[in-house]
């Protein structure tokens, strides 16, 4: 579930589409974010699942984030 609701926010922030975000997809090779597009996706993810997400210079690709956001919620 988190994964999913992670996958619709990048598509929505990022404006591409969700067939092409699967969980090896890297932010920035990948879909072309900057800095600042991270930090936008983050924030909504925030928001969304009432979370705080300490940045992390390695989550890279959408796994780890999910891997990261779930080791947040326990």
């Amino acid at each position: 579930m988190i994964k999913d609701t992670v996958i619709d926010i990048i598509s929505d922030q990022l404006e591409v589409d969700k067939d092409i975000i699967t969980p090896e997809t890297n932010f920035m090779e990948d879909l072309e974010a900057d800095s600042l597009d991270i930090f936008q996706v983050l924030s909504e993810i925030e928001d969304e699942l009432d979370i705080v997400i300490e940045t992390d210079e390695s989550i890279q690709t959408v796994q780890q984030l999910v891997d990261h956001i779930e080791a947040t919620k326990e």
